[in-house]
């Protein structure tokens, strides 16, 4: 009975056994679920999809789809062909047009007592001639009159040569202190004097150093510390020295603008090499990462380079280049911060802006 009992559990126990390794789940293949995670990094319906350099320091290809391009707003522009000089920087201060005005004032009053002297010298000179006519006519005049009358004459002669004299003096002062171009002007009451007694425009000093020194340009572009930028242009040499930056000095005159005052600091940006031919990359094309600039070129249907963006020569609204970028060539205008987003996220191994 027992030996009968034990061969029935044994049984039981056997089957069991059997109907489990039959039924056991198959083992998964790990290399399906590889495949699937790759093609996740590779196509994105929702957004760009960068592909190309791994390191986000590095350029890249971004390829984007249509609705990525509807949901980045992206917009792209051609660039244009520029010409474009290099530029050399240096300090500039607005200079008070007060002593100039005090100097003017002199040369103007002194002018006024040399015309007086002519005046009178030509008067007593008509005198004089009639004194002397009459007293060779039969003494019709007395001695003393005629004496009188030329006394008149060296009096009024010896005005006019020390007229002259401060005159000279008063020039001299004027170009020991703002130049010989100044001194033109106000000697001519040029309508370039009129505008800058009157504030209408203001004189600039400009101090190159180095190799700049020699570097004075016919014109240049001083930017004010808000930002917006003046052109001026080259009125002579400056002959007074700058206390604080030794170097050449150099007058440019600039027009009256809103906010400007003697003693406001300007920078000074004036070309010093021959013009070259290149693009401006706009500044709304560009993103900034690690110091540097960049922008992105379209170089097929919604697929975009990163290209660094040189900054030496900034322009106005921009930089110009010589390499990287051509006349013609299509950047980002609006969205580069998001495909920057993007690629960088990628680059790190997370996911694109609209994956899932």
């Amino acid at each position: 009975m027992k030996k009968t009992i034990v061969a029935a559990a044994l049984g039981i126990l056997g089957g069991i056994a059997v109907g489990w390794a039959f039924h056991r789940p198959p083992k998964k293949d790990p290399r399906p679920a590889a495949r699937m995670h790759s093609s996740a990094q590779t196509a994105d319906a929702n957004g760009p999809v960068r592909r190309g350099a791994a390191d986000a320091d590095d350029a890249g290809v971004v390829q984007v789809s249509t609705q990525g391009v509807r949901r980045m707003g992206l917009a792209v522009a051609a660039l244009h062909a520029a010409r474009h000089a290099r530029q050399t920087r240096a300090s500039a201060i607005v200079l008070s047009a007060q002593g100039l005005a005090q100097l003017a004032g002199m040369y103007v009053t002194d002018t006024r007592d040399l015309a007086l002297a002519r005046t009178n010298l030509g008067v007593t000179q008509k005198e004089y001639r009639r004194q002397a006519a009459l007293y060779r006519a039969n003494q019709t005049t007395s001695l003393k009159s005629l004496q009188a009358a030329q006394g008149a004459v060296e009096t009024n002669r010896a005005q006019v040569t020390a007229s002259r004299r401060q005159l000279r003096l008063d020039r001299a002062a004027i170009e020991e202190q703002w130049g010989g171009t100044v001194a033109r002007w106000l000697a001519a009451g040029s309508p370039q004097a009129a505008r800058i007694l009157e504030q209408k425009e203001w004189l600039v000093e400009v101090t190159l150093t180095g190799r700049s020194a020699g570097a004075a340009a016919r014109s240049a572009r001083f930017v004010v510390p808000t930002g917006a930028t003046v052109l001026g242009r080259y009125v002579s040499p400056f002959p007074q020295s700058n206390p604080v930056i030794q170097g050449l000095n150099f007058l440019y005159a600039i027009p009256a603008r809103a906010g400007f005052a003697p003693g406001l600091t300007l920078v000074a940006e004036l070309p010093t090499g021959r013009l070259r031919g290149g693009v401006v990359v706009p500044e709304s094309a560009v993103v900034w990462a690690n110091g540097e600039a960049w922008a992105y070129k379209e170089t097929g249907a919604n697929r975009f380079e990163r290209l660094r963006v040189s900054t030496e020569e900034p322009v106005s609204g921009g930089w110009f280049v010589t390499s990287g970028f051509a006349a013609d060539d299509r950047v980002v205008i609006r969205g580069a911060e998001e495909i920057y987003s993007t690629e960088t996220q990628l680059a790190r191994g997370g996911p694109a802006k609209g994956d899932d």
